[in-house]
């Protein structure tokens, strides 16, 4: 029995003892988190609503400068430029519920001017109308992790990481505005762009039938709506990767004197931006420098990003256009080298006569033979655009004319342009596209499509093997 007393006192004693240790142990660990808890409290700098900030102001080494929010927009007082909305948003989105990662207590003034706040290069002072705050903004540190501040109300030194304190390294540059043009999608009208002097193209908007056009020597050319669609959709959206240098006097220095191109583009308000394109900025030709005229602001833009100076009317053309749908039309004339055809058409009902003979539609092969054919010559796939040549229709390669039940014929010519290329003519008149011969002739092409077709169908007729043999 004493031995069992004695047992139970000693598990007690251990007892005991480990409770009391894990009581000395909490005890400290609760003083270390209250000390962590507070300093964590005193890094915690401001809080307050961005949305009712109605003005800031910048001390930079570069100039003094104060914006407002007026009309929902942040504007210079200046109005001297644009001001970077999103340079702004998020500015206030860092500070206004602003922490810093560590503090460095209160400096002497040794410390101070070891982080460059005795005179700090960088001011920027928060006003709502009732409450101001201010950041004075510090020297980064030697790993280039952090940068030094201070705020007014408070004596100690913080830190903030480097991507952070960024934003805060506020510069003329920066508050500037990055965007190419201040349009949206639809405040533009027209977009023109020239090289070597010379306009590639032209495109207008009509506010009334919202739509766009090319000029009227290209109106007998279709006109497709998306492609401005989507190249306005990159280009308002178009923000410089860094601004340069102002007030430009050496159009050397980025290659202006010798523009790779120059662009105007107007908005529906009256006003327009005019901007010069000029040499790349590093052999990779990731970047390209651009010259904004009305400040002679020099900013560098991705290289893909401006692909649109490369376009030609060729670009706003739709990938094929359909000279007459095949369920449209009742029957059509072919005449391509020595062959001259009349076909009499019901594509809903199958019913096909060539040269007065009634063909068996209901073949699939003969079907889809004719179908290959047909399409071969009335899809038409534009590879150029001429609108300086003045070409003439009276001995084209191919004719094809199309009859309606409702409506006129329409008649397309494809007449010779030279260098394996055709003029398409529309009613006798000059469209300005171009298409390529192999369309014609080839693999592939009309000549072999309606060959199939004849022999699917035992018909005995064929395209010679070369019909445009005497042009060349």
């Amino acid at each position: 029995m004493k031995k069992v007393i004695i047992a139970m006192v000693a598990l007690l004693v251990v007892a005991g003892g480990s409770f009391g240790a894990f009581l000395a142990v909490k005890n400290k660990s609760d003083k270390e988190t209250e000390k962590q808890v507070s300093e964590l409290a005193e890094n915690d700098l401001f809080s307050f609503d961005s949305e009712t900030v109605t003005e800031i102001s910048f001390d930079c080494p570069d100039g003094h400068y104060k914006v407002i929010h007026e009309d929902d927009n942040w504007k210079l007082d200046t109005n001297e430029f644009v001001v970077d909305q999103d340079y702004i948003d998020t500015l206030l989105y860092l500070v206004s519920d602003f922490t810093a990662e560590t503090n460095y207590g209160v400096p002497d003034d040794n410390k101070k001017s070891m982080y460059g706040l005795d005179n700090p290069a960088e001011t920027i002072t928060i006003s709502d109308g009732e409450e101001t705050y201010k950041i004075y903004v510090g020297n980064i540190t030697p790993t280039n992790d952090y940068y030094y501040f201070m705020v007014e109300g408070k004596d100690k030194v913080y830190t903030i990481n480097s991507i952070q304190g960024s934003v805060l390294k506020a510069s003329r540059m920066m508050l500037k505005a990055k965007d190419l043009i201040p349009y949206d999608s639809t405040g533009i009208k027209q977009i023109t762009v020239k090289k070597d002097g010379v306009i590639t193209y032209d495109i207008t908007y009509d506010t009334e039938t919202s739509t766009w056009s090319l000029p009227e020597e290209y109106s007998e050319l279709p006109f497709d709506q998306t492609a401005v669609g989507s190249m306005l959709t990159t280009l308002t959206r178009l923000e410089s990767e860094q601004l340069l240098e102002e007030y430009l006097e050496d159009m050397s220095k980025y290659g202006f004197d010798k523009p790779t191109a120059e662009v105007t583009i107007k908005g529906t308000d009256g006003t327009q931006k005019d901007f010069i394109i000029g040499g790349q900025g590093d052999n990779n030709q990731t970047y390209i420098y651009v010259l904004m005229k009305d400040s002679n602001q020099v900013a560098r833009f991705y290289t893909s990003d401006l692909n649109f100076i490369n376009y030609k009317p060729l670009n706003f053309l739709p990938d094929s256009v359909t000279s007459a749908g095949i369920y449209n039309i009742n029957g059509f004339d072919f005449i391509f080298g020595d062959v001259q055809d009349s076909f009499t058409l019901n594509m809903t009902d199958r019913i096909l006569e060539m040269n007065g003979t009634a063909v068996d539609m209901e073949n699939s092969e003969i079907y889809t033979g004719f179908q290959n054919f047909y399409n071969s010559f009335s899809t038409i796939i534009f590879t150029d655009t001429d609108i300086e040549a003045t070409p003439d229709n009276s001995d084209p390669v191919l004719t094809a004319i199309y009859h309606f039940d409702d409506s006129d014929d329409i008649k397309i010519d494809f007449v010779s342009a030279g260098d394996d290329k055709c003029y398409i003519f529309k009613d006798d008149v000059y469209t300005g596209g171009i298409v390529d011969m192999s369309r014609l002739t080839g693999k592939n092409s009309t000549q072999s499509f309606y060959n199939s077709f004849c022999e699917r169908a035992g018909i005995l007729r064929t395209v010679r093997s070369n019909p445009l043999a005497e042009e060349y």
